[in-house]
């Protein structure tokens, strides 16, 4: 692989974790909204994207849930499950994916590989030393994308289907490293 190739490869892999986490947390963004009234979703959407962090926003999200979900024990269990997740496991793959340096290696028989710089101090750097760094990238995408099924299916059950015999969501097994 020549040093263009794998800086392409790295970009493709770094772009689909942002990607991948948009699309979660727009979901999650909706969620938020989904637990108010009809005529309030508009006006919610707006106040959620207001913020600029999204860390609050899921504080935001955890606010509105113990408010509005305390008479739904599950309802609220799953969402706190969920939120609690993000905030941990899948923030942090994130941050890693998307923040860890990278430096390109010359490999003896020529071939070209990016790995992580993990400098003093560089926390994103170092969960990724000594890993297949592409590998790891696939894996942060695709928890992301198992929660944000997750998330999907749980605001389905708390709102449209929550007066039907729908069973809960599934929680996704998520795991720190691939394989």
């Amino acid at each position: 692989m020549t040093n263009g190739e794998a800086r392409d490869a790295h970009a493709l892999a770094i772009g689909k974790i942002a990607m991948a986490w948009n699309e979660y947390h727009e979901l999650l963004g909706n969620l938020f909204a989904s637990l108010f009234t009809k005529s309030h979703f508009t006006t919610t959407l707006a106040i959620w994207h207001c913020l600029d962090n999204d860390r609050t926003q899921r504080r935001l999200l955890r606010a509105a849930a113990e408010t509005y979900l305390h008479h739904d024990k599950k309802g609220l269990e799953e969402l706190l499950w969920l939120l609690n997740k993000t905030d941990t496991l899948l923030a942090q793959q994130r941050n890693v994916g998307i923040h860890a340096p990278l430096n390109a290696l010359f490999e003896i028989d020529g071939k070209h590989k990016l790995l992580s710089v993990p400098g003093p101090g560089n926390r994103n750097a170092k969960h990724l030393d000594g890993r297949d760094v592409l590998a790891e990238y696939a894996h942060y995408e695709q928890q992301i994308k198992k929660m944000r099924e997750f998330a999907f299916a749980l605001r389905f059950k708390l709102t449209v289907g929550k007066h039907t015999d729908a069973p809960w969501p599934t929680r996704p097994k998520l795991s720190v490293r691939p394989g």
